[in-house]
């Protein structure tokens, strides 16, 4: 019961994730920038190169001839639906390298423009100095799916390695919780709060993004319950996974651990 309880939760965070996806990113769009990059990639996949031209960098203004031709392997009809996907917003001296000799704001807003059966992601990059403004990058490709689609949390076609980190994420946290129950209910002497604690933390994680199959391993680190489940707006799930060593070590120590009901919870306690 308790278990059909945490998927019932558990499904209701995703929906919930999901349905407040658009509204988080919306908080981190920079404005006027998203309308302009959105302008900028329009007249660049409709073929008018040379309005786009003016709000270039020096470097990438270079490039029109070329920017032009790639305009021609994009989509020039009206899509049915265009939205942020990601927006980020960096500011201080690196953004010019380590030379620092000037501070500036860099904004990097990405794309996803629906069409019939297709997608088109698009990023630009824009950097702000003052009052100017430029468009330092801009690029586009073609996908047979959205963004929601490819970082959907699926188990279908999946591989070993998957399941297995999916098995590995829900074991932990059932051991960790089995640990701290009976921990509560163990007599001990004392350190009973500290071994609860330490029985709900899991010690050396490893992060596995779902969408891509890559996968990192953070040798200081802890995780509540031994594992956890994030994932950004319309980016991969990223689970992590941590080794129960406070509940095993206790699961291992319990007998010592333990003391008989009738005797003395304290050893300086008297005896009667």
């Amino acid at each position: 019961m308790h278990a059909v309880t945490r998927c019932i939760l558990l499904l209701c965070l995703v929906v919930v994730s999901g349905c407040n996806q658009d509204a988080l990113i919306a908080k981190f769009t920079p404005h006027p920038e998203a309308e302009i990059g959105r302008q900028a990639i329009d007249d660049w996949r409709t073929g008018h190169i040379d309005r786009v031209k003016p709000l270039l960098s020096p470097q990438l203004a270079a490039m029109a001839d070329q920017l032009g031709a790639g305009s021609t392997t994009l989509p020039s009809s009206t899509p049915i639906s265009v939205r942020v996907v990601r927006a980020s917003t960096a500011s201080g001296k690196t953004v010019f390298g380590a030379d620092g000799s000037d501070s500036a704001k860099r904004y990097d807003i990405s794309y996803e423009y629906a069409f019939e059966g297709r997608w088109m992601l698009a990023d630009v990059v824009f950097l702000e100095r003052g009052s100017h403004r430029e468009i330092v990058g801009m690029h586009a490709r073609m996908e047979d799916h959205s963004v929601e689609q490819g970082s959907a949390f699926s188990l279908r076609d999946k591989s070993v390695v998957h399941y297995l980190v999916f098995l590995l994420v829900c074991i932990s946290p059932l051991i960790c919780l089995t640990a701290f129950v009976l921990c509560l209910r163990t007599p001990m002497r004392r350190h009973k709060v500290w071994w609860s604690l330490f029985t709900l933390l899991g010690f050396v994680s490893l992060h596995f993004n779902w969408t891509t199959g890559e996968a990192g391993l953070q040798p200081i680190s802890f995780l509540f319950l031994g594992a956890a489940a994030v994932s950004a707006p319309y980016g991969p799930w990223v689970l992590s996974v941590a080794i129960p060593i406070g509940a095993i070590w206790f699961l291992a120590r319990r007998k010592q651990l333990t003391v008989p009901r009738n005797g003395p919870t304290d050893p300086a306690a008297p005896s009667r």
